[in-house]
């Protein structure tokens, strides 16, 4: 995990914003600059995420954000670097499950053992044929109900 939150912004728009990321299906998964805001879970002095995520990441250039203990979260932040293996290497996509999701598609990877899961769900939105991500989070389980509406293998 890089220290600076402007290292970790820069290795995100390089790594994964300026990159071609193709799917096994051969869609293309995009990241956008404005997500990264969500996807570290930054949080203002007010425990909220900030409502314009352009104006966070100029912030975040200029050096007027930093990271501070409780206002993001260190596990997401260092997982960033799992996301191109998430978006090109999925073990399986299945239709979101979340009720209150916004996303289209579930990219599910287990970075475990069969006995000892570690799952990571990345959520897309579908734009024609572009999967734009929207969020990327840490799962223990799978039931069998998120798995039924699976579209890839």
């Amino acid at each position: 995990m890089l220290t600076r939150i402007q290292e970790t912004l820069e290795w995100y728009e390089q790594n994964l914003c300026r990159v071609r990321l193709i799917d096994p299906r051969g869609f293309r998964v995009r990241f956008l600059p404005e997500n990264f805001i969500h996807l570290i879970l930054l949080k203002n002095k007010y425990g909220e995420e900030p409502r314009n995520a352009r104006i966070a990441l100029e912030e975040i250039r200029s050096g007027k954000i930093h990271f501070v203990a409780g206002r993001f979260d260190p596990q997401r932040t260092a997982e960033l670097t799992w996301a191109a293996r998430i978006a090109t290497g999925p073990d399986r996509i299945c239709g979101n499950w979340q009720v209150l999701g916004h996303g289209d598609e579930a990219y599910i990877k287990n970075f475990g053992t069969d006995a000892d899961p570690k799952y990571r769900v990345m959520v897309c939105k579908v734009v024609g044929t572009i999967r734009q991500v929207i969020t990327i989070f840490p799962r223990e389980r799978l039931v069998e109900k998120e798995l039924q509406a699976q579209i890839w293998p």
